[in-house]
């Protein structure tokens, strides 16, 4: 592996950083589960076809995720979230629309 390191000169006004560049390599090995992961793991596009005001997404990511919701033109739409559990968002809005909601 690389190393960092920092160099100050005696000037007032002289610092020079130098780097090495290292790799940092992320898997799912060791005590938590083998092998690897991929996008599909970490994230979910859930589709909502016809218009309603709540919509029950279940992901199945095994965690409370982030949420984005857009309307059917792509337009970003604010509502309210409840996480029955970490498998399962409920989404409220004020007026009936389709669209998606992207999970992270």
């Amino acid at each position: 592996m690389g190393e960092s390191k920092i160099v100050v000169s005696d000037s007032a006004f002289g610092v020079l950083v130098e780097e090495n560049p290292f790799v940092i390599s992320l898997g799912t090995s060791g005590p938590q589960g083998t092998g690897s992961f991929s996008p599909e793991d970490v994230s979910y596009v859930y589709t909502q076809n016809t218009a309603q005001s709540t919509w029950t997404i279940v992901h199945g990511l095994q965690f409370i995720p982030n949420i984005t919701v857009v309307d059917s033109a792509g337009t970003v739409v604010e509502g309210d979230y409840s996480y029955p559990n970490e498998n399962t968002i409920v989404a409220s809005f004020i007026g009936s629309f389709a669209g998606k909601a992207y999970l992270s």
